[in-house]
């Protein structure tokens, strides 16, 4: 079981050719609602894969019998830790993407606000199960790597809420580490050290990924690059979690290192190719077929 700690999203999704300057109009050229969320994205890609899933977050009072939770419940994603906050709504991001396949977002975060306060619930961990840490409040992460020591963490764009003390301490009870490079940076800088560095903390292997140049993987005993797997660039949405949860997903069904970053890269390939975190998810035989293809 993968469990898949963070947000649950209703995504909507704008397309501009050009982004506008400050007090100043530009047109959309489409956009649509999709469903996301780090959490929710990265358990529908495991249970896609074939990995059982399951979500920890915290949705509002319009979710129930929402056209989300029958997309979840139609792939067999465990709700037994998917709370919800009565009078709040379900956290909402609002993506705009330029011709250049640029990005800002806002978020609106609603019944998400309650990760801040939440008790860390009790899970039933059986051997091989894994705890991924997506975004969400930075307090609540750290609790819950505290309580699940062994944890897989991506910090995502919430990097920039965390503090030095913060990471240092989720560091210390963090098994796997996922990020891209930006992230990477901000953590390096707030712990004043290097990449290599990070394997004072109990690091099994550090993930970045680089967008279209592919990803790289580090342990304590060197490091290695994979290329991206290409495919045309029609939404980035979602392509970080896609990755995330392709790595985890095949390293639990005991793939080597560069093999789960290959069958990573080809799952984020589908993804980008329509809009949505969630719309073209391929199955675990259609990703192996494109790694092998490619």
């Amino acid at each position: 079981m993968i469990y898949s700690v963070g947000q649950v999203v209703f995504d909507y999704i704008f397309h501009l050719k050009n982004f506008p300057k400050i007090n100043s109009t530009t047109y959309v050229q489409n956009y649509g609602e999709f469903f996301g969320g780090a959490a929710g994205n990265v358990a529908v890609v495991c249970s896609k894969l074939g990995q059982k899933a399951s979500i920890v977050s915290f949705v509002g009072d319009d979710f129930k019998g929402s056209a989300y939770e029958r997309h979840l419940r139609k792939n067999r994603v465990d709700l037994t830790h998917l709370r919800a906050v009565e009078g709040e709504k379900t956290a909402r991001a609002f993506m705009f993407n330029d011709s250049k396949g640029r990005q800002i977002s806002f978020f609106f975060w609603g019944a998400a606000r309650r990760f801040h306060n939440a008790p860390i619930p009790n899970l039933k961990l059986g051997e091989g199960d894994v705890i991924h840490l997506a975004n969400g409040s930075p307090e609540f992460n750290v609790r819950f790597a505290r309580k699940y020591p062994g944890v897989s963490f991506d910090p995502g764009y919430d990097v920039v809420a965390y503090g030095k003390g913060e990471v240092k301490e989720i560091l210390k009870n963090t098994r796997f580490l996922f990020c891209n490079e930006f992230e990477l940076k901000r953590i390096l800088k707030l712990l004043g050290i290097k990449e290599k560095e990070l394997f004072a903390f109990p690091l099994e292997f550090v993930v970045v990924t680089k967008g279209s140049r592919g990803s790289s993987v580090t342990t304590e005993d060197g490091s290695f690059d994979v290329p991206a797997v290409k495919g045309k660039l029609v939404d980035p949405t979602g392509a970080g979690d896609a990755y995330r949860a392709a790595f985890l997903s095949a390293f639990l069904k005991g793939e080597s290192l560069k093999r789960c970053a290959r069958v990573a890269s080809a799952v984020s390939s589908f993804v980008i190719q329509k809009y949505g975190a969630q719309t073209n998810i391929p199955s675990w035989r259609e990703a192996v077929a494109r790694v092998e293809f490619v």
